[in-house]
């Protein structure tokens, strides 16, 4: 039976002196042995001290939330939060490339029946709103149901009278791991016009500031996958300093950067991204995406909708860096950074490369790209909503690197690490690659939150679809959702 294993933090308790706790170690077994759904925790996850901890660079008046998050498949991440009086527990994929926060709800037919539910009934601070929700996604699984009010807890802090929906109809969902998704973009971007979660939490004064914070861990054998800090950051988490870009659209966390480049080759001048916390690869403009795996040496692969690299026939040192430059600073990529790794046989490996086409327009007409958790693994984000900004800096995790067959590459391979340059040898060795590795018996496959398929599209998690060129509305989370 498939285990996924939650690590559970706390922030400082003051005990004479501040001292960092943790909770032990938890395991959280899967709801079925055939799918990766998971029940959620019913053990209370943190306490949270909301006596001025501190985080390095951060002075953090009142408090910093922390909430620890599973890396499933190394695609999504999760975490617990509470509705109601008394809680009621959710496991909900945080989503910065959505607002609404939506559960399922006790009325909710057969097909809410793995999930856990909400009870307006059972909980004492419940307030009824009655407004309907409804909301579809590019795989065509959707959501609807009414809105509600009620508190909501994230790790100790209650954020009251919040409004959310409670889904009475869920379809294509049935495999889902997360119970729902917690947004956590604009106000802008909901699709009732509600106020987020994190914007209550800044305005009912429960956290020292009005900025969130991710580190998304690639090492799929961690214990834990990753951390989002609500009003604080994690100084150990990040080195260098921060650059932040200006928000350039309130909606999604949209900025503009300078270029994207590969190697010496520019492949887009002044274009626009967002940071995506459920996007799992990097997507952009088809002619500019097209363009970037042409320099990489990739070949469109029709069946799977993404590129593949030959890996077998090249050494590590020929793949070239991509770099993102925005704010004055380059954000380098480097190739075992953006190479996925898949053994389809004792002897057969497949390469994929993590940039996929896809075109998006925001409300003003720009094409974006998508920064999803392939450029967020590798750099620590912050999200500043009072100076309406999106720093960087690169992550702990940077030069992590898992050991592959030295059999993949030709030849001699780069590397120790990511974030260096050195030659060695490597026949029948074993070398150290960033990439994702797994390893099937006949076709390529990747572990997906719904179930393990064979490759045949670049995943992401849900966003609402519209027409073939996706547009940026003001409610609602409108590009394509990706789907293994």
């Amino acid at each position: 039976m498939l285990l996924i294993i939650v690590f559970f933090l706390v922030i400082h308790h003051e005990t004479g002196a501040s001292q960092l706790l943790k909770i032990p170690i938890t395991r959280v077994q899967s709801r079925s042995s055939s799918t990766h759904n998971c029940t959620v925790l019913q053990t209370n996850v943190t306490v949270c001290n909301r006596i001025s901890p501190t985080f390095g660079k951060v002075a953090v008046v009142k408090s910093s939330a922390f909430e620890s998050l599973v890396n499933e498949a190394d695609t999504y991440f999760y975490g617990t939060i509470y509705i109601g009086t008394p809680n009621q527990p959710f496991l909900i994929n945080f989503d910065t490339g959505s607002s609404d926060l939506w559960v399922p709800s006790s009325k909710c037919s057969s097909a809410c029946n793995q999930f856990n539910k909400y009870t307006s009934s059972a909980s004492s601070t419940y307030i009824a709103n009655g407004k309907p929700f409804s909301i579809t996604y590019g795989d065509q699984s959707g959501a609807s149901g009414i809105f509600s009010i009620d508190t909501v807890t994230v790790n100790g802090l209650a954020v009251r009278n919040q409004t959310f929906a409670e889904c009475t109809s869920l379809s294509g969902m049935e495999n889902d791991v997360n119970d729902g998704i917690l947004g956590l973009a604009y106000q802008s971007l909901t699709t009732g016009g509600e106020k987020p979660v994190f914007f209550n939490m800044w305005s009912q004064g429960l956290i020292a500031e009005p900025i969130f914070s991710f580190y998304l861990n690639p090492d799929t054998n961690a214990t834990t996958g990753g951390e989002l800090i609500f009003g604080g950051v994690d100084s150990t988490k990040y080195s260098d300093s921060i650059t932040y870009i200006p928000v350039a659209l309130e909606g999604y966390w949209e900025f503009q950067m300078t270029k994207v480049t590969v190697g010496s080759s520019v492949i887009s001048t002044s274009p626009y991204a967002i940071a995506d916390t459920g996007t799992t690869l990097i997507t952009g403009p088809t002619k500019q995406v097209k363009a970037l795996n042409a320099a990489l040496g990739g070949t469109y692969d029709s069946s799977s909708g993404m590129y593949t690299v030959s890996c077998s026939t090249r050494t590590l040192s020929s793949f070239p860096n991509v770099v993102f430059t925005m704010g004055g600073t380059d954000f380098v990529l480097t190739p075992l950074h953006y190479l996925m790794i898949y053994q389809e046989s004792s002897s057969k490996y497949v390469c994929y490369s993590v940039f996929a086409a896809l075109d998006s327009e925001d409300a003003d007409n720009n094409d974006f790209w998508i920064l999803g958790d392939y450029f967020l693994y590798w750099y620590y984000a912050i999200f500043d909503i009072n100076n309406n900004r999106v720093g960087f800096a690169k992550s702990a995790s940077y030069n992590w690197t898992p050991t592959v067959d030295s059999s993949l590459f030709l030849g001699t391979a780069t590397t120790t690490s990511a974030g260096t340059t050195t030659t060695a040898t490597t026949t029948k060795a074993m070398i150290t690659t960033t990439a994702r590795f797994t390893t099937t018996t006949t076709t390529a496959k990747v572990a997906t939150r719904n179930t393990t398929k064979a490759v045949t599209t670049p995943t992401t998690t849900r966003k609402i679809v519209t027409t073939t060129k996706r547009r940026h509305h003001r409610h609602g989370s409108r590009h394509h959702h990706w789907h293994f």
